[in-house]
């Protein structure tokens, strides 16, 4: 109901927003997936390595940047005196996520260029976990706006 009363010139903001958020919640997980069966078939780490960094770098990233920025655009329409508390757990997410995905690109970058060998490779798919299980809540409370 609050879509009908909502003005057409938040739509393109709002869906930029969520599109990134969908996407990168997608990727991530997909980091993840490749990490996690990286470390469980060995024979085929080194391709599943350059699969997950490959994916940061070309979806995570424009992902994350997308939806920063049209959540910053939407902000600036629909709120521009005070933020209610479920905008302020979407940018703790998005913030504290970022410096997550930079350290899991770090850390994908360097098992590619291990080819899927090393410790790298463990840690790498549960930072991914972490990051995902942190944009589900965020998701949860842009959703459900407790």
């Amino acid at each position: 109901m609050l879509a009908v009363i909502r003005p057409d010139s938040w739509n393109l903001p709002l869906f930029l927003h969520v599109l990134g958020a969908v996407v990168l919640f997608g990727a991530t997980a997909t980091v993840a997936i490749a990490g996690f069966a990286g470390l469980r078939w060995k024979d085929h780490a080194a391709l599943l390595s350059r699969v997950a960094f490959k994916t940061w770098l070309l979806a995570v990233v424009p992902s994350w940047i997308l939806m920063r920025v049209a959540a910053e655009w939407i902000l600036g329409k629909e709120f521009p005196d005070k933020t209610p508390g479920w905008v302020d757990v979407g940018f703790t997410v998005s913030e504290g996520g970022g410096i997550l995905l930079l350290v899991l690109g770090a850390i994908a970058w360097r098992w590619a260029r291990r080819e899927g060998t090393g410790r790298a490779g463990t840690a790498m798919p549960w930072v991914a976990s972490i990051v995902v299980l942190a944009l589900g809540i965020a998701v949860f409370a842009m959703s459900a706006k407790p």
